[in-house]
């Protein structure tokens, strides 16, 4: 009964964000109006927004099934589809989209995945996706620079800042995954907080994070001395971010226009999520939002900038994560099966 309380106030509280974002940047627009261009779209090439979407997650999938296919387990796609839904729902309702690769964690682990393992899947997952991300930024920032930075200052800076920390998330997690001392030394730092409140059984606790940590060594070793494994996994991700990235290209067609290309409207997308990444609100949804709405008045131009993020925001965002807790409630509660050692 507590947990369910718990789920209910979780969705209460996610509604409630959504019209609070909206409410302070939607508050001098008729809803009229959306409903007019809605009707002006055309459904037809619309619904490939939703094949898009279906893409994204059957790609991110396909990630975690052939990176536990190479590390010595393998899980169903059932399975992979409920820890994405995991992450993602998670990430939608935690400050700077913290809490849902850990909860993530959990979900595996009780799949008989062990931490040592899906840690190295999930640090993984972070990187490459920053990899993947600052790849489409170069080549964004190389063929459409006039375009991407001539509109708003603050957009400028906000995207240069979300670029240079991405740089530097990408540094952190290479580390995390590939630097042996670094692992130690965070677990003797932790270790010595622990003593202070004098933690029975510390000693022994130590003892079995040692060997946690070699066999998670082992684990991103592995990754290392095989890079084919690195680059299936960056083509993996890499069309997932196209996928998710070109659901606005879709909307853009839908109402009729054709001036700009697929790649303009990506890199459109790779600024507004370099920005919306930098800032630490829950998933950077209020600032997403406002450069959102900016960067369409460009793409879409003025009359339907907001009719283009309300659809894109809806799809892209809100109906992936309404249908991810939908999903995680139903993974979470009902018997899965289990994870086969291979």
């Amino acid at each position: 009964m507590k947990n369910i309380k718990k789920y209910v106030f979780s969705a209460v509280l996610f509604v409630l964000l959504i019209l609070g974002t909206y409410y302070f940047i939607l508050k001098d627009y008729s809803i009229q109006e959306f409903l007019t261009s809605l009707k002006n779209c055309n459904p037809f090439i619309l619904m490939w927004a939703f094949v898009l979407l279906i893409s994204y997650a059957f790609f991110h999938c396909l990630y975690l099934k052939r990176m536990f296919f190479h590390l010595g387990y393998k899980i169903n796609w059932y399975q992979a589809l409920g820890y994405i839904m995991t992450e993602v729902y998670f990430s939608a309702i935690t400050p700077s989209s913290m809490g849902g690769q850990p909860i993530e964690m959990i979900e595996m682990s009780k799949d008989k995945i062990p931490y040592r393992v899906n840690s190295v899947v999930i640090l993984l997952n972070t990187l490459i996706y920053k990899v993947a991300l600052v790849f489409l930024a170069i080549i964004g920032f190389l063929l459409f620079a006039q375009k991407l930075f001539t509109f708003n200052t603050l957009f400028n800076w906000l995207v240069l800042l979300g670029f240079v920390t991405t740089l530097l998330v990408m540094l952190l997690f290479f580390l995390l995954i590939y630097s042996e001392k670094l692992m130690y030394k965070i677990i003797r730092f932790v270790l010595k907080i622990l003593k202070k409140f004098k933690i029975k059984n510390l000693s022994e606790r130590e003892k079995k994070l040692n060997e946690s940590l070699k066999e998670y060594q082992e684990c991103a070793r592995f990754t290392r001395k095989h890079p084919k494994i690195l680059l299936e996994a960056f083509v993996i991700l890499l069309l997932q971010r196209i996928s998710i990235l070109s659901i606005s290209y879709v909307i853009y067609l839908s109402f009729g226009f054709n001036e700009l290309s697929i790649f303009e409207v990506i890199a459109f997308q790779v600024c507004i999520t370099l920005g919306s990444d930098f800032v630490p609100f829950p998933g950077g949804v209020v600032v997403s939002e406002g450069l959102l709405l900016q960067a369409n008045q460009i793409i879409y131009g003025t009359v339907l900038a907001t009719s283009g993020m309300m659809l894109l925001r809806g799809i892209s965002f809100y109906l992936l994560v309404t249908f991810s807790f939908i999903f995680y409630l139903i993974f979470h509660f009902v018997k899965r099966r289990k994870a086969v050692k291979i």
